[in-house]
């Protein structure tokens, strides 16, 4: 793909979106393009989205030092339907100090991350320092500032997790293990390809444990997926916990379930009809990727092989991660219960308190009994309701926007749970 280069007098924003191919197809949006020419090095600056996950809007406000003010996509309708932003920025001086006014709404909108992240390879992520409250022309910002190290940058809300890595990374691993399935879940209503990941038990049995793990329900909680991620290359590691889960369980793991809108750069949340973690219990629902989902747990109900449901989501916070439960009265079978409580026990998971949230980790989880859940008709309430007596049904919030919310600290928290699901079953704690 070409790229002009264009005088810091002319800034070009380019958006874009993947066909249902997979192929860039860009489109331009110039302001005063009446001057375009190439230009010597240092002497233009270009953002772009067109690339994969890449969202929100960009304007260039001035150009000596660069000052850019930032839209996140908008789902309009309010609070945490308005959060995902990924931009490329080039031309720019190395040394020289860029800064993001990102817009925070009137009213303020949720999910504000603190700190931007940063790439110059998109492999390698850093963060920026926190960013300022501050109010420009009667308008309220949180300014980011950085100095560049090069004359290429990509900023993003959070660590952006992408198709590219599951299939650059996990699915080729997965491709090597004679135990592992990777298979098409479904296809999105925009044609792409749900990739999934299923782990066959080589046990015979006919009494054997079934789990579903899956993430992105909403588009813009990128950590949610790192920590699935981590925890799918956990179990396709030579760990003995991991080998001994693997001998008596059946596993099958959606790294991406809101496919489209992770490739287009939306937020995902509260888009209508209703998001990937709503409306399940309509039938036969607006998404392909969920009713293939309701599919698959059903006949592994009837196969007596629902155990385990976990749904990875991840808004902003500086805290644990922490399980959204139901409040144990309203879960319909007493050994749903226990079976919670017990997992809960092997991995030492601690009710959030005040004193909690005040503090973080990657790996100490916590869980937040909600008294309404049960009835919000979202993914983990439509599996307790329609799957076994004996489920044990989570919605795990991952914290992202943190300074620990990096590879490494996502690997960590993907691997303790994953040790603990093994501590779990193989030590024989979950009843059917």
């Amino acid at each position: 793909m070409c790229s002009k280069h264009l005088s810091r007098r002319v800034f070009v924003k380019r958006s874009g979106h993947i066909t249902a191919l997979g192929l860039f197809t860009p489109s331009f949006m110039s302001f005063n393009n009446t001057n375009n020419y190439l230009s010597q090095s240092g002497d233009s600056v270009d953002a772009s989205t067109d690339f994969v996950s890449g969202g929100g809007s960009i304007t260039l406000v001035k150009n000596d030092p660069v000052t850019l003010t930032l839209k996140p996509h908008n789902q309009n309708n309010g609070g945490w339907s308005q959060v995902w932003w990924y931009f490329k920025l080039e031309g720019v001086t190395p040394g020289e100090e860029v800064t993001l006014q990102l817009e925070i709404g009137n009213p303020r909108i949720s999910g504000i991350s603190p700190k931007a992240t940063f790439s110059y390879d998109q492999t390698s992520w850093g963060l920026t320092n926190t960013g300022k409250l501050e109010v420009i022309d009667g308008q309220e910002f949180l300014v980011y500032k950085h100095v560049v190290r090069n004359d290429k940058v990509w900023f993003a809300y959070d660590l952006p997790y992408t198709p590219e890595i599951m299939e650059n990374d996990l699915l080729p691993k997965a491709f090597r293990d004679v135990g592992v399935d990777v298979y098409e879940l479904s296809k999105t209503l925009k044609n792409r390809s749900v990739k999934a990941l299923s782990f066959k038990s080589p046990d015979s049995k006919s009494e054997k444990y079934g789990i579903w793990l899956q993430a992105r329900c909403h588009a813009f909680e990128s950590g949610s997926s790192w920590v699935l991620h981590h925890l799918a290359d956990w179990l396709l590691s030579n760990d003995p916990k991991a080998l001994m889960l693997r001998e008596i369980a059946d596993i099958n793991i959606v790294p991406i379930v809101d496919l489209d809108s992770v490739v287009e750069g939306r937020t995902g949340k509260m888009q209508l009809p209703y998001d990937h973690n709503r409306g399940w219990y309509e039938e036969p629902g607006h998404w392909p990727e969920v009713r293939a989902i309701k599919g698959q747990i059903k006949e592994l109900s009837n196969q007596n092989k629902a155990d385990m449901f976990i749904d990875f989501h991840g808004p902003g916070g500086e805290s644990h991660p922490y399980f959204i439960v139901p409040v144990s009265k309203h879960l319909p079978a007493r050994k749903q219960s226990q079976n919670r409580a017990k997992f809960f026990d092997i991995l030492g998971a601690k009710p959030m308190s005040d004193k909690l949230s005040q503090t973080q980790s990657m790996n100490q989880i916590c869980y937040s009994a909600r008294e309404n859940e049960i009835n919000k008709g979202n993914s983990t309430s439509w599996v307790i309701n329609n799957s076994t007596d004996c489920m044990v049904g989570l919605t795990i919030e991952v914290n992202m926007n943190t300074p620990l919310s990096t590879i490494e600290g996502y690997r960590s928290e993907g691997t303790v749970l994953g040790q603990a699901i093994a501590d779990y079953f193989v030590g024989g704690h979950h009843q059917k």
